[in-house]
């Protein structure tokens, strides 16, 4: 099995996960988890982040990881859009990558889930470990550059400058 879900209709689907860019209003750096265990990433630093739940919507989702994660309140109206990413993992199968930062939270940030996470470190956007998970590294890159969107298909690199706009607009048309 490749790994890759097929809606009935033929066309190739994408799991949607949420992740969060929380960054220090006094020096903009940003927190990263090293993860560890057996689970997803282990052995890399990665943002927060996780999957949106049956009934949940992004920003839903979001609020809920953080909490979780990291023992943080965050209001909704404090989150903002960075970066969204399309990319495809090792086994073959795509996914859509939302990234959302906030400068502003209560709370935390505490390791709330050690048995996932070795630690919790803050770091500018431009000296980011060499560990760091590639799709989150071309996300804080792509963000830090004021760029909405970017792709890491098969292992590409490639970012369509122009695209986030492009989205944006299509779906305000909506």
């Amino acid at each position: 099995m490749s790994g890759i879900r097929k809606a009935t209709n033929g066309r190739e689907s994408c799991l949607l996960a949420v992740h969060l860019i929380l960054q220090r209003p006094d020096d903009e750096r940003v927190l990263l988890g090293l993860r560890k265990g057996a689970v997803w990433g282990s052995g890399r630093w990665h943002v927060p982040a996780g999957h949106v739940e049956p009934g949940e919507d992004a920003v839903q989702a979001l609020v809920r990881e953080a909490r979780e994660e990291l023992g943080v309140r965050i209001d909704p109206g404090d989150l903002e859009h960075a970066v969204t990413v399309h990319h495809r993992e090792a086994d073959g199968e795509p996914r859509m990558q939302l990234f959302f930062a906030a400068s502003r939270w209560s709370g935390g940030p505490v390791n709330a889930e050690p048995g996932k996470c070795e630690k919790l470190g803050w770091f500018r956007v431009d000296d980011l470990p060499s560990a760091t998970v590639g799709y989150t590294r071309t996300a804080l890159s792509s963000w830090h550059a004021g760029r909405s969107f970017a792709v890491c298909w098969r292992d590409s690199k490639r970012v369509d400058r122009g695209l986030g706009s492009r989205l944006i607009a299509g779906l305000q048309a909506i």
